[in-house]
């Protein structure tokens, strides 16, 4: 008995023995395991927020840069993410950051495109991949991302219109009113506000003649410049209005017609514009009691991004975001414009410190 027990004893041992020198063989792999960083209350992997954005080419721009980096910052500490925040000087670059997030394997974009349609095929990979995708400001056409976030711009077309059915109404009852329209460039956003614009004004309304501005108050002063140079005299006098989308156009108009020294009377009286700049509603008095000239603008603020960022955020957070979300503009001109520095909208651009 006490043999068999023995035996039994160091079978066992030398099972042991195996059984340790296995582990041993296999025991630490090669390479080193991913580290996927975690929050410490929840355990939870950090969600990380990608931002892509045209760069700073104009001013308007320049000012949304700076609210979407303010807010990817503060909804990122609100919230509990990280963010990547991107801006590109063209279209194929877009596409590019595009890839890199995909491949980093971020878990929601929010894309400013340069260009809606250039950017559809960067805009379906990410949708392939699984990852939420918020579009703002310009639109993908025929394309469904997860939501679409942008200023109401057919409405302020719609409302352009009919503020000049207003204040022509004597002149439209007899007749025609002849005006200029600046555009800021091709993208969807020009398009829906001519497209609004051309669903609410009289039809006596005549767009003599329409321009591409890049959206920059150079440009346009230099296109006014050229139209009252290379025009008739008749053809200059006939002009009453002029239908501008975007601020900083409206003043590079009005810098060119403050400085015409030619031959004809020029009969403009209104100037419509797009954004409710700060810089442009100080001119509002000044312009009139100096020039005769009225303006109007409607509102479409840079902090407007923010709403975008915040969708991301939530989407991050766990909340459903879908179809399109359009912010509200508002008109002002001379009557409302002391009233508007009141607002939240005004103070949070003017009076944020950004």
């Amino acid at each position: 008995m006490k043999k068999i027990l023995a035996v039994l004893i160091a079978v066992t041992l030398m099972l042991g023995v195996v059984g340790c020198s296995t582990v041993d063989e296999v025991a630490a792999p090669e390479t080193t395991p991913e580290i996927v960083e975690e929050t410490p209350e929840t355990g939870e992997a950090i969600k990380t927020l990608g931002v892509v954005m045209p760069n700073a080419t104009h001013g308007f721009l320049g000012e949304s840069i700076k609210h979407a980096e303010a807010a990817s910052k503060a909804f990122a500490e609100t919230y509990g993410f990280e963010y990547k925040f991107l801006t590109s000087a063209e279209a194929s670059e877009q596409n590019n950051q595009l890839d890199t997030l995909i491949n980093d394997g971020v878990d929601c974009i929010v894309l400013w495109p340069h260009n809606g349609d250039e950017l559809r095929s960067g805009a379906q990979k990410v949708m392939e991949a699984g990852i939420p995708l918020i579009v703002y400001d310009r639109l993908i056409t025929g394309f469904a991302p997860t939501a679409e976030v942008m200023g109401d711009n057919v409405t302020i077309g719609q409302e352009t219109g009919k503020y000049l059915n207003t204040y022509f109404a004597d002149e439209l009852a007899a007749g025609e009113v002849h005006i200029l329209e600046f555009k800021g460039d091709n993208s969807t956003v020009p398009q829906q506000r001519s497209d609004g614009f051309a669903e609410t004004a009289d039809d006596n309304i005549v767009v003599v003649q329409q321009f591409s501005t890049d959206w920059q108050r150079a440009k346009a002063q230099e296109q006014m410049e050229t139209f009252l140079m290379t025009s008739s005299k008749e053809d200059i006098e006939k002009i009453q209005a002029v239908f501008t989308h975007d601020d900083e156009v409206v003043l590079g108009v009005l810098d060119a017609i403050t400085a015409y020294q030619g031959d004809a009377d020029l009969n403009i009286r209104l100037l419509t514009g797009v954004g409710g700049r700060k810089e442009n509603l100080d001119t509002f008095a000044t312009y009139k009691e100096q020039y005769d000239l009225d303006q109007v603008t409607y509102l479409f603020s840079p902090t407007m991004v923010r709403d975008a960022i915040e969708y991301g955020a939530k989407i991050l957070n766990g909340e459903t975001v879908s179809g399109l979300i359009l912010i509200d503009t508002m008109e002002i001109d001379l009557s409302n414009e002391q009233e508007f520095r009141t607002t939240d909208i005004y103070k949070i651009r003017y009076e944020s410190g950004i």
